[in-house]
């Protein structure tokens, strides 16, 4: 029996790593930082072509150096006989990453991890290689070689003890976001009720894009979680609500959200989580938003499809608080709702708070019954 539950949770485990790798991948969403965490940090204004810059570092950092055995291009036989090198994914990123110098950051404020790519492309000439075989010598050594030569030099400057400590306090960070989510979700879940859970993703529409910026979604969203607490009509079922602000390289300025409903006032969340977007992108934008209903009927067959999970797995819908599975999910929900992504980040701009955990009109009655219970229990 023993064994049947190790299965299990190794199953349950390997469905919230899939999710949550599916999440941090979606939209390849870069953090707007929040200034309010320190003094010191600043948040994006305008966003440049540095962006697509700053995924491929993100992507140097995140996916490729962490490997023990990082594979920079593929071993092939020509007709000839002859083994050569060609390049794949990893050398392509590492021969992007190579050409990102400090002109491109003109007036930017970026991490310590960004500046060590920095500083090594400028101490080292590999940014000449590009679209170059990767067997081809140059000065005694290969493409191939310089390139490791390269991420040795990177990993060096980051096993600092500086860079140590500041990776450090990034993950003392994320903890400390994701302990507050999920201090909150279960807040709001705690009493044996119904509750409906819904995501929904708002962003802009391509033409007006160019004209948001972190103040006006801050804005924006501003308007649409005073409304949730003000209008209740609408949103009286309403007990949590859970925003992050992200840019994206493709979607602009974006925030991704998380709703808990009372079960017992709201069942039906492929409408609602319609209703709530259509609320975003018709009555908040005044018809300039955009978005996604992860509720959706269609989104939720091809998201459990995709993940390779069942659709009672994802965490959408009516919550089973019995369910492992669910329960896995939502956790990993929760982590990626508080993971710091690779900020961008300017000396002249508003303030804006990214993470903003909300509770909507249904939880003070809630929080009277769940106090009126525990009493109950002592």
């Amino acid at each position: 029996m023993s064994g049947l539950d190790s299965d299990h949770k190794q199953a349950v485990n390997e469905q919230a790593v899939r999710i949550s790798t599916f999440h941090l991948m979606r939209d390849n969403g870069l953090d707007i930082d929040n200034p309010h965490d320190t003094t010191n940090r600043l948040c994006l204004i305008n966003p440049p072509n540095v962006t697509k810059a700053l995924e491929d570092i993100t992507f140097l950092l995140d996916d490729v150096l962490p490997k023990q055995r990082i594979r920079i291009g593929t071993r092939q036989e020509t007709s000839c006989g002859h083994i050569v090198r060609r390049h794949n994914r990893n050398s392509r990123v590492i021969e992007a990453c190579t050409q990102i110098s400090e002109s491109q950051f003109d007036g930017y404020r970026i991490d310590p991890d960004v500046r060590a790519v920095l500083d090594v492309n400028s101490e080292t000439g590999v940014r000449h290689f590009v679209d170059i075989p990767l067997n081809f010598i140059v000065d005694g050594k290969t493409v191939h070689e310089h390139y490791r030569t390269y991420l040795d030099r990177l990993k060096a400057k980051l096993r600092t003890p500086a860079m140590k400590q500041w990776k450090r306090n990034k993950m003392v960070a994320e903890q400390r976001r994701f302990e507050s989510i999920l201090k909150a979700f279960d807040a709001a879940t705690q009493l044996p009720r119904r509750y409906c859970l819904i995501r929904v993703d708002g962003s802009y529409k391509q033409s007006y894009r160019t004209q948001a910026s972190p103040s006006v979604i801050a804005n924006d969203l501003d308007r649409l979680i005073g409304n949730m607490r003000h209008n209740k009509s609408q949103f009286s079922a309403l007990i949590l609500a859970i925003f992050k602000i992200e840019y994206g390289a493709s979607k602009g300025y974006h925030w991704h959200g998380f709703f808990i409903y009372d079960g017992s006032m709201t069942s039906k969340d492929v409408l609602r989580g319609k209703y709530l977007l259509d609320y975003w992108c018709n009555v908040i934008t005044h018809g300039n938003g955009s978005g996604y209903n992860v509720n959706g009927t269609a989104a939720k067959r091809q998201l459990a499809k995709h993940l390779n999970v069942s659709i009672d797995h994802l965490a959408l819908g009516q919550l089973n608080q019995d369910s492992l599975e669910q329960r896995a999910n939502i956790l990993a929900v929760c982590m990626y709702l508080a993971k710091l992504r690779q900020p961008i980040r300017i000396s002249e701009s508003p303030k804006i708070k990214q993470l903003r955990i909300i509770h909507g009109p249904r939880f003070s009655k809630f929080r009277i019954e769940a106090t009126i219970s525990n009493k109950n229990h002592i």
